[in-house]
């Protein structure tokens, strides 16, 4: 383990790659005064617990740094050991309901074979009347097929606890869990256009929508809540640094 400092680490990381700090800002919703405080080791400044240890991995992913490795160089300084334990379970995936996709599945080869035996049946007698029709029906425009609307990116909310907390997620109105979360518990859930996410500490939650961390959602030590929507969504970088 390096003998530098930890904030002077990362600031000389990111300088390396000629990356400002209102970049990592903007990629990674970490407000400017939380990056300053990290580079100059000012922890007394951050919200700490789980958040301290998100907002690392969200840096060294963007600056293409080992976050395992970054984490454990922060824990190590600031003695925050209970910080990179592991998940103590896996994470709890959504239950998927397959019920609708069968039925539409069994719709498309009931139509399937509909066509094929009207084509059997009537094929040879519709080509016997389109060859008798006039030459100048050949030359009509066709209409244009309609254009095809790509569905939208469902939204994924990763939900992650430092410390006990009574917490609430609803989803397209929806109420998905509702109870109570201990520390390194991780949930993951899915929604069409909405999540609202409510906990009894505001500093007990780190939340990322669709991989991209959410800033904290009240005041530390405080009951707060959010409502996230594809809104909230960061468009991708063009280019990689």
């Amino acid at each position: 383990m390096s003998a530098t400092p930890f904030g002077e680490h990362l600031k000389r990381e990111r300088e390396m790659r000629g990356v400002s700090i209102e970049e990592v800002s903007a990629a990674t919703r970490i407000s400017t005064r939380f990056l300053e405080a990290m580079e100059n080791d000012q922890w007394d400044r951050l919200p700490g617990g789980v958040f301290n240890r998100g907002f690392i991995r969200s840096i060294a992913r963007f600056l293409g740094l080992d976050e395992d490795g970054l984490v454990a160089e922060y824990a190590l300084e600031t003695h925050a050991n209970a910080d990179v334990k592991a998940p103590s379970q896996p994470p709890t995936e959504m239950p998927r309901n397959w019920k609708p996709a069968a039925i539409a599945l069994g719709l498309i080869v009931l139509l399937i074979a509909g066509a094929v035996l009207g084509y059997h049946l009537y094929g040879a007698r519709i080509a016997a009347r389109l060859h008798r029709v006039p030459a100048r029906a050949g030359a009509a425009e066709q209409a244009s097929p309609p254009a095809r609307t790509a569905a939208p990116v469902a939204l994924e909310l990763k939900m992650e606890a430092g410390k006990p907390a009574d917490v609430k997620v609803v989803a397209d109105g929806k109420i998905l869990f509702e109870g109570t979360v201990q520390a390194n518990d991780v949930k993951q859930f899915e929604a069409r256009d909405t999540f609202e996410i409510s906990s009894s500490d505001s500093s007990a939650l780190l939340l990322e929508l669709n991989g991209q961390s959410v800033p904290p959602i009240g005041t530390p030590g405080q009951p707060g809540s959010v409502t996230l929507t594809r809104n909230d969504l960061k468009p991708a970088e063009g280019g990689s640094h």
